[in-house]
């Protein structure tokens, strides 16, 4: 009899057992005190069994601006920010745009119970352009010695992306003539170098075996580009400077590229406006580091 109330009395204090709530939130949630062999089910868990998620959350990259525009204006909010950072030192991808549409709101109302304004900033949209083909093909050979058939080779290649539509620079056709001479003459010894009013220059080449057969060609030192910085962007002209160099004779050439940052800084400003216009939002150089 004793032991049939000592059970009674085990099973009346196990089930009498029930959660307690210690405290409140201020209206985002409780504190509750579980007893052993008690599991809370939160709305993180919960929210799998549901039809829909309880809020957007996530993050969606895009190449091109009108691609993120056109997102971001279906999803902001007045709490909605737009950042921006700007490495022009990263090549392939030196821009990327961050749209917070969840991002804390100071002019936003808060519930009655909570005096603070903040979001989550776990919605998010990514324009991070990348560089054209054509941007990280000229822009890696850029001070790259190159043999005389390397460079030519280079030349043909790439010959749609050299530009005529100024004046003084040579056409594309013009280059490889050159480049294909430079490599003709890889037989020859360089006599000389004399720059010429045209913008070009005279080199002089002397046959090893026959020092008075003298080979003349033009060679332009300076060209003109026509290529755009991010894939599907307009074109820019970028000027690049030829350079060579002898020793014990053989020859050697490469170009410089004359301030891409400057070509760099536009394309991203341009960028930036269209987003700023499209969106009807400002922009504000940063990001969220968490």
């Amino acid at each position: 009899m004793l032991e049939q109330q000592e059970n009674y009395a085990q099973t009346i204090a196990k089930e009498a057992r029930r959660p307690v709530q210690m405290g409140s939130l201020g209206g985002r949630g409780a504190v509750i005190a579980l007893p052993e062999g008690w599991a809370l089910k939160t709305d993180s868990s919960l929210e799998a069994l549901a039809d829909h998620p309880y809020r957007k959350k996530g993050t969606v990259r895009f190449k091109v601006q009108e691609s993120f525009v056109e997102y971001v204006n279906k999803h902001k909010l007045p709490e909605s920010v737009i950042y921006a950072t700007v490495n022009k030192g990263e090549r392939d991808a030196p821009l990327k745009v961050t749209a917070v549409f969840n991002d804390h709101d100071e002019e936003r109302r808060p519930p009655a119970d909570s005096p603070v304004n903040a979001g989550w900033q776990d919605f998010r949209a990514i324009l991070a352009p990348e560089a054209s083909h054509e941007w990280r093909t000229w822009t890696a050979s850029s001070g790259k010695a190159m043999s005389q058939f390397e460079f030519a080779q280079f030349i043909d290649d790439n010959i749609k992306d050299i530009s005529s539509s100024q004046e003084g620079y040579p056409t594309g056709t013009e280059m490889l003539q050159m480049a294909l001479a430079f490599e003709l003459s890889q037989d020859k010894r360089i006599k000389s170098a004399i720059r010429i009013q045209s913008g070009g220059t005279n080199i002089e080449y002397v046959e090893d075996d026959d020092a008075a057969t003298v080979a003349r060609m033009q060679a332009f030192d300076k060209f003109m580009l026509g290529i755009p910085v991010f894939w599907r962007g307009q074109a820019y002209a970028v000027e690049a400077k030829l350079r060579y160099r002898v020793r014990e004779g053989a020859l050697t050439l490469w170009y410089d590229l004359v301030r891409t940052d400057v070509v760099v800084d536009d394309a991203v400003e341009q960028i930036l406006q269209a987003v700023g216009t499209g969106t009807e939002s400002s922009i504000l150089y940063g990001e969220i580091v968490k």
